[in-house]
């Protein structure tokens, strides 16, 4: 009997669940202890039913796996499923084989999901039937059976890393810079990842910043001295022109409104002074180009740290001493921050909210106060969400 295994009981791992569920038989097997998965799964009396433990599990019962992205890839049972050949595929590559729809894949270190709702309005507001999902949140099989003209998928590195044939008519690398080292075996590696979305994309586009490193792409948009945000529509103008499509997109995007925690300006007080939420920025990349943008709006009070992920943070450092005022560093990896930023510039406290208490005590008259962390949020919170929600309560409570 063709029966699946299916690793992870996440969002993607439950999205493939329901996709087989009258096809096939499945198992599930996730490498957290039970208590720890998450809770719609364990509230699913069928799914809990086919949770196996890696003691319970006889591969030569299983014709194929479908993986995860957020899978750890160095657990026994993955190198077993590796060593005994059985086929491994993820949900993305079920989706673009099987799928009618033009297949948009969308990578990069940062602007993914920004790009892909922006496009995808983009494209709605002109008469095509177009849908936004992947790593954006929307796992890909949930929608295997919509009507779509075009499906717009946000691609991680994660499912880059475990993904062999992902097929497209167009691909897209936004950026690439460091990030997640800490899963990666290096910069140079997580590149040759990024890159591996063109293997089997028609038409392949990249952004110019990278062409040192990518030099198979089909298209290079702009974007020497631009800001993420016109870097992100110059993408699209790319995209657009890659599908033959003649829109303004321009005008369709007049009433966008930005992703909440991605430089979100939530906030000016009596003083003048401007908040902006940037939890989104898990990376330096995202968090230099944040700088980047706030400088136009005053002088800038950053507020960083976190949980580093393995990156080298001395290009950042001296960045911030010479593009920000003050320098607010907090969380766990604070100290790798701090080696190279200015002395007089410098102050550090321990949580994101003594951070914001310090940030409004030392700031001026119409400065801005920017969370934008180049860090991911796990040292303190479940999420960037959560990290982004406690920073605009905070500020919006005292």
């Amino acid at each position: 009997m063709d029966s699946v295994l299916i690793l992870g009981a996440g969002l993607t791992g439950q999205s493939a669940g329901r996709y087989l569920k009258n096809k096939l038989d499945f198992s599930f097997f996730d490498s957290r202890d039970k208590e720890n998965l998450p809770e719609d799964f364990l509230k699913n009396e069928e799914f809990l039913e086919r949770l196996k433990s890696y003691e319970e599990i006889d591969l030569k019962n299983f014709s194929r796996v479908i993986c995860s992205p957020g899978f750890d890839i160095n657990h026994p049972i993955y190198r077993d499923i590796i060593r005994k050949k059985i086929p491994i595929e993820t949900d993305l590559e079920i989706y673009t084989k099987k799928h009618n729809s033009k297949i948009i894949l969308i990578t990069g270190t940062n602007g993914k999901s920004s790009v892909c709702t922006m496009l995808e309005k983009v494209l709605i507001e002109n008469g095509f039937k177009a849908k936004a999902i992947g790593n954006i949140g929307l796992p890909v099989l949930d929608y295997i059976e919509e009507s779509l003209d075009f499906s717009l998928i946000e691609v991680s590195s994660f499912h880059l890393k475990i993904s062999n044939n992902l097929k497209s008519d167009v691909s897209i690398i936004l950026n690439i810079t460091e990030d997640h080292l800490d899963y990666h075996e290096s910069f140079g590696e997580y590149f040759k990842i990024k890159n591996s979305i063109f293997k089997n994309a028609k038409i392949k586009i990249a952004n110019e910043a990278n062409k040192a490193g990518i030099s198979n792409a089909d298209v290079f948009f702009n974007s020497n001295d631009l800001d993420i945000d016109e870097q992100n529509l110059n993408a699209i103008e790319a995209i657009l022109i890659a599908l033959n499509l003649s829109i303004n997109f321009h005008e369709s995007l007049a009433t966008y409104s930005k992703l909440e925690h991605r430089f979100e300006n939530f906030h000016q007080d009596e003083k003048g002074r401007i908040f902006i939420n940037d939890s989104k920025a898990t990376n330096i990349g995202a968090a230099i180009e944040a700088v980047k943008s706030a400088k136009k709006l005053g002088e800038v009070c950053i507020l960083s740290g976190g949980r580093g992920k393995g990156v080298n943070f001395k290009e950042f450092s001296n960045f911030l001493s010479e593009n920000c005022k003050n320098i607010i560093l907090f969380g766990e990896d604070k100290n790798l921050i701090k080696k190279n930023i200015s002395k007089d510039k410098f102050f550090e406290t321990d949580t994101l909210k003594e951070a914001i208490s310090l940030a409004k005590k030392i700031t001026l008259s119409n400065e801005v106060i920017l969370l934008s962390p180049a860090c991911s949020s796990f040292d303190a919170f479940s999420s960037y969400q959560e990290r982004g929600d406690v920073f605009k309560k905070t500020v919006l409570n005292e």
